[in-house]
């Protein structure tokens, strides 16, 4: 990729919420996970946070053909004391 490509792909993929190929054996871990597309990096990966993966902050280098956008997930918000 040309630093054009990796730009407009940056600015494509930059804060979507995207689930991943569960069935490609090295991302299985987060399958059932949403996660949330942090930048694009100069090889053209997907730097990938995931929402609720065992309250983990790292960021993970994904290559964009393994990845799906979905919609932003539903807040998790807490039921009200009753």
């Amino acid at each position: 990729m040309t630093g054009d490509q990796i730009e407009r792909t940056r600015r494509e993929y930059t804060d979507q919420y995207v689930v991943v190929d569960a069935r490609r054996p090295e991302l299985a871990r987060f399958d059932g996970y949403v996660g949330q597309v942090k930048t694009v990096n100069m090889n053209g990966r997907a730097l990938v946070e995931f929402l609720d993966y065992h309250r983990n902050v790292g960021w993970y280098d994904i290559e964009l053909d393994y990845l799906k956008v979905v919609d932003k997930p539903a807040a998790n918000i807490p039921p009200a004391p009753g």
